[in-house]
């Protein structure tokens, strides 16, 4: 009976001994397992990221050409608007050029009575002007701009017109056959009126007298050529 006894308790301590030899393994097993190996999901989250990490990064490199090319515009349009300013400044250089261009009252006239000659076929004693000479019906222009203050009929003068010119000289063409102008603002070179012989005339001739600020005649050669007349 002690024998049957000691068997049996020897078999049982063996069953228990086996019995917990699984619950160590399961404990021991997660620390001596092999890493584990990436699952899909895994891999489908990481090529998403890295997608995104892409797009971000065209995205700032379309952005810096946009501003690139955006740049490049606005500089060609302010090159474009600097040159269009220099052209129109160069433009209204010109027209003031051409305003500024002064010339005789007849061109390819001949040159007659001289300001200054004395004698008695002036009511004053002398010449208070100059003559040029041409055929009945040339045109007469004006020296300079300015603006036609009178055109009217004088016994002396016949057809006369005068231009006040900016500072206030005044230019007088006399003797013309008709007039092609009465009023408003000339420039130099438009044509005022055509030569004759009216008034107190000799022959066929325009009677070109210079008036300084509107006071007495002087000789209007030098006046013609200080604004590069002739």
């Amino acid at each position: 009976m002690l024998t049957l006894g000691l068997l049996v308790a020897s078999l049982t301590a063996t069953t228990l001994l086996q019995s917990q030899v699984p619950a160590e393994a399961a404990q021991v097993a997660p620390s001596t397992s092999l890493p584990t190996t990436p699952t899909n999901a895994s891999i489908v989250a990481m090529s998403i990221a890295d997608l995104n990490v892409a797009r971000s990064a065209r995205t700032v490199d379309d952005r810096a050409a946009q501003q690139v090319a955006q740049d490049r515009r606005h500089q060609r349009r302010v090159k474009k608007q600097r040159q269009e300013r220099r052209a129109d400044a160069k433009a209204e250089a010109r027209a003031a050029r051409r305003l500024e261009i002064w010339g005789l009252p007849v061109a390819g006239a001949g040159w007659s009575a001289w300001f200054g000659e004395s004698g008695s076929a002036w009511s004053s004693g002398y010449h208070t002007g100059q003559d040029f000479t041409a055929p009945s019906g040339t045109p007469v222009r004006a020296v300079g701009p300015g603006t036609i203050t009178s055109a009217r009929w004088s016994d002396a003068y016949g057809n006369i017109i005068t231009i006040t010119h900016p500072g206030g000289d005044e230019s007088w063409y006399a003797h013309m056959s008709a007039f092609e102008r009465t009023s408003g603002s000339v420039r130099a070179g438009d044509i005022i009126g055509y030569v004759g012989c009216t008034g107190n005339c000799y022959g066929n001739h325009v009677h070109l007298e210079y008036h300084p600020g509107g006071g007495d005649a002087a000789d209007p050669l030098p006046w013609l050529r200080g604004h590069g007349a002739y």
